[in-house]
C-alpha cells in the first residue's frame, strides 16, 4: 500500500536512518562514503537515491534500470503506479530528476535486455547530456536482463565503488573467476 503511486520513495529515508543507527554502534562506518547499487527495479532505485539524497548517497552503479515508468512495460508498472498515466509517473522519473545529479553514477544496461529495453536507460542518458551532467556508461554488448555471470560488468561495479568511494585506483584488467 505504502508503494501504490508511490515508487520513487523506495524507503529511503528508513535505510538512511538505519545506516546513521549502525553507525553510532560502529564508529568505523564513514557514513561520508556511501554507495547504493541495484539492478533492474534496483537500478532505477540505486540512481532515484543518487539524485533525490545527493547529501548522503556518493555512489551509485544503476544496471539494467526503468527510470522512467512511463516507458518500461505497462502490466509492472501500472500494478505499482495506477492507471492512467497522472503527474506522479513525471515527477517520480529519474529522467525528470536528472538535473540533480551531483555523485559519480554508472549507468550499465545489457545491449540485449528483454526484460527493461536499453532506451530507459539512454533515456536518462540523454536527460543528463542536456543538464551537463557527468556520468559514466557501460554498455554491454550481447548481455541480457540479468547481466549475471558476467565478470567484466563485476569488476568494473567493483572498481567504480573502489575509485569513488575508497579513493584508490583499482588494478586494470583485474578477471573476476566465476565458476
Amino acid at each position: 500500500d505504502f508503494s501504490y503511486k508511490n515508487l520513487g520513495d523506495g524507503g529511503l529515508e528508513d535505510h538512511i536512518a538505519a545506516l546513521y543507527q549502525l553507525a553510532e554502534r560502529h564508529p568505523y562506518l564513514d557514513l561520508s562514503r556511501v554507495g547504493i547499487f541495484g539492478h533492474s527495479a534496483g537500478g532505477y532505485d540505486s540512481a532515484h537515491a543518487l539524485l533525490t539524497h545527493p547529501e548522503f548517497y556518493k555512489v551509485a552503479v544503476s544496471s539494467s534500470g526503468n527510470h522512467d515508468h512511463r516507458m518500461d512495460k505497462a502490466w509492472w508498472n501500472e500494478l505499482w503506479m495506477g492507471f492512467p498515466v497522472e503527474d506522479h509517473y513525471r515527477q517520480q522519473s529519474n529522467v525528470t530528476l536528472a538535473d540533480r545529479l551531483e555523485g559519480k553514477l554508472l549507468l550499465v544496461h545489457g545491449e540485449l535486455d528483454e526484460n527493461v529495453h536499453p532506451a530507459s536507460t539512454l533515456q536518462l542518458v540523454n536527460a543528463l547530456v542536456k543538464a551537463n551532467k557527468d556520468f559514466d556508461l557501460l554498455i554491454v554488448p550481447g548481455a541480457h536482463h540479468s547481466l549475471r555471470g558476467n565478470g567484466y560488468f563485476i569488476r568494473r561495479r567493483w572498481d567504480y565503488f573502489v575509485k569513488h568511494l575508497l579513493g584508490v585506483e583499482p588494478p586494470q584488467g583485474f578477471q573476476i573467476q566465476l565458476k
